[in-house]
């Protein structure tokens, strides 16, 4: 089972439980609190031992996966110090896990893109971004969207071989989305193959830069910020793409909201997008202006 398809730290400590208590011939039951780590403690373990390895997963108290230390033991003990060493990887696999979803997660979120990662033949999830799931979650024909998707992932893994991306438009209750599909060779994010899915919505057209100065008396880096922002990106990503710092940019922010009258992005979106904007004076040539 590949560490994306454990799904959560629960679904993982299951499935620990399900192998151990196969290992040492013990009959199936319900999964209880604590009973993994009671199978597998040893002298001088403190009590709270696992648990305390899975929380210290992306802190900096102890290596990921780090388990407490033991002596020397006896050859009846080979067999649980085995378990012990494979629960260790699994542990630091799972905080692997986390660190690489989380980076993946928040590059996408900070690009306002949702993320999905779907096994070959597009039939079932292995997860998703927050994202991924608001876009779903607003969209008031879900499952046709998801069908479609689905769709078009078998579509996607059919061309395996290819490693181009693959871009395609659907439409549906008068939106639109773009979806972006990348193949995952077998091993990269699965054991088998994969699809890795991107997902946008289309919508109406932000005004330019020149419009926001003359509709909005926006001036210098307000009616970037205000795109940018409107666009969903996090402070900390429109900050990396003007080379601001996020003070800087949060205290943009805040006047082009104050000075709208506003008090959210989502807010400053709809309002961006809704206004009857002036164009601008078109620029004159050159030689007009030299004329006069």
């Amino acid at each position: 089972m590949s560490p994306l398809e454990w799904g959560s730290q629960d679904a993982w400590l299951a499935e620990s439980l399900k192998r151990v208590r196969h290992a040492l011939a013990l009959p199936d039951a319900l999964a209880r609190t604590g009973e993994l780590e009671d199978l597998l403690r040893l002298d001088g373990d403190e009590p709270g031992w696992l648990q305390a390895a899975l929380d210290a997963i992306g802190g900096t108290c102890a290596p990921a996966g780090a388990l407490p230390p033991f002596a020397a033991a006896s050859e009846d003990c080979l067999p649980l110090l085995s378990m012990r060493c494979a629960l260790s990887s699994g542990v630091a696999m799972l905080h692997r896990q986390r660190a690489w979803k989380s980076t993946l997660e928040q590059v996408c979120d900070d690009m306002n893109a949702g993320l999905a990662i779907f096994r070959r033949d597009g039939l079932r999830e292995i997860t998703r971004n927050s994202r991924w799931s608001e876009l779903l979650d607003e969209e008031p024909e879900r499952d046709r969207l998801l069908q479609l998707i689905r769709r078009q992932v078998a579509m996607t893994a059919a061309s395996f071989g290819s490693v181009r991306m693959e871009y395609w438009e659907l439409e549906l209750s008068g939106r639109s989305y773009r979806l972006t599909a990348k193949p995952a060779p077998a091993g990269t994010l699965l054991p088998d193959a994969g699809v890795l899915v991107l997902m946008d919505r289309l919508g109406p057209e932000l005004p330019t830069t020149r419009e926001l100065r003359v509709a909005f008396g926006l001036r210098g880096r307000e009616p970037q910020v205000a795109l940018l922002a409107a666009e969903g990106l996090s402070n900390a990503a429109i900050a990396q793409r003007l080379r601001l710092s996020a003070h800087t940019v949060r205290h943009y922010l805040e006047r082009v909201l104050t000075r709208l009258g506003l008090h959210s992005r989502n807010a400053l979106a709809l309002h961006l997008m809704a206004a009857d904007r002036e164009k601008p004076p078109a620029e004159e040539e050159p030689a007009a202006a030299s004329s006069r």
